[in-house]
């Protein structure tokens, strides 16, 4: 199957475009050709270069922004490709308006909104004016927003990970040495970090951050590897739990908590972001996180957690929907 991916852009490291590098690699090894496209290429396109993925930035075939070295112009004819998947309002209309009758299966990653003020749609906003073949969601929170906002149905299938990338390896010590903060949403100063320092102060443990505000890095597999505890929302908590880490869900939203079976089934409804499902979130205090990381702190849990995650989570269930998906738009 020829496939075109697409999303805002391919040159941060964060959410959506994770999720890009992460199922396109995987429809790579299933043998499909894969082409990414973005107007802003960069380390992502980098990674999906080097596996043979070929990455464009422009649509029109004019070449007129090319930016080595990566293929600056997407050639094919309509019809060349078999089906597109992509995130964001503005690349989804370009993909439609480029490709009349190709089949698009359209990514929701996060809440659905604009400004009321200035009338300013957001990148998650859905594309209401031209046909969208498939919506899928990635958690029951966006899809009811979904629903009831904008009257579009859409399937749930949950944010995809490499557990080849994500190791589960070794086993929890008697108590944490290395807490992670994993997250491009706050800085190393303010109140949602120092709760983080404060659990680590309690356990005598090392306290590290990466992301955007911390230490930027694509190796998040290398560092969540030599951490116990991994703090952050979505993706980022999630990553640690893949690689058998205890996983807290803290951030701008609130606290969601320790995952654990529980509570996973409460906190994938909002794509563990620390959103409640009713009402405002809140943070909790450190006294209050060390005592479910105790409570959690047992080998059972991980593993359970890890059956979850192989279940709901592993890119290589999440391609097989999605393609099962693209098959039938296709006939």
């Amino acid at each position: 199957m020829k496939i075109l991916v697409a999303n805002q852009t391919l040159d941060i490291l964060a959410g959506s475009e994770t999720y890009i590098l992460t199922m396109a690699t995987e429809l790579k090894r299933l043998g499909h050709e894969v082409t990414a496209f973005s107007p802003q290429l960069g380390i992502i396109a980098t990674k999906l270069e080097a596996i043979g993925v070929k990455c464009v930035n422009t649509l029109n075939g004019d070449g007129s922004h090319q930016i080595k070295p990566f293929n600056p112009v997407l050639e094919e004819a309509e019809g060349k490709f078999d089906v597109a998947i992509c995130a964001h309002y503005e690349i989804t209309k370009e993909i439609r308006r480029k490709f009349s009758k190709l089949p698009i299966i359209a990514v929701c990653h996060g809440i659905i909104h604009s400004n009321p003020k200035t009338g300013e749609i957001f990148p998650e906003h859905p594309v209401t004016d031209m046909n969208i073949n498939q919506y899928i969601a990635v958690s029951e929170e966006v899809q009811n927003l979904l629903k009831s906002v904008y009257n579009i149905d859409s399937v749930v299938i949950r944010n995809c990970f490499d557990l080849e990338r994500f190791k589960k390896e070794g086993k929890l010590k008697e108590k944490p040495e290395t807490i992670l903060v994993n997250s491009n949403y706050w800085g190393v100063d303010g109140e949602i970090n120092d709760i983080i320092k404060d659990v680590a102060k309690h356990y005598d443990a090392k306290f590290i951050g990466i992301g955007a505000n911390f230490v930027p890095t694509y190796e998040t597999d290398l560092v969540i590897k030599d951490a116990d505890v991994v703090f952050g929302m979505g993706r980022s908590v999630i990553e640690g739990v893949c690689a058998g880490k205890i996983g807290v869900v803290h951030g701008r939203w609130g606290t969601g908590g320790v995952i654990t079976p529980e509570t996973y089934k409460t906190l994938k409804l909002t794509n563990f972001s620390g959103r409640p499902v009713k009402g405002e979130g809140k943070l909790l205090s450190a006294n209050e996180i060390i005592e479910q990381i105790d409570n959690a702190w047992n080998q059972k849990t991980v593993n359970a957690n890890y059956a979850i995650i192989k279940k709901e989570n592993d890119v290589k269930v999440v391609a097989e929907k999605l393609l099962a998906i693209a098959n039938e738009l296709i006939k």
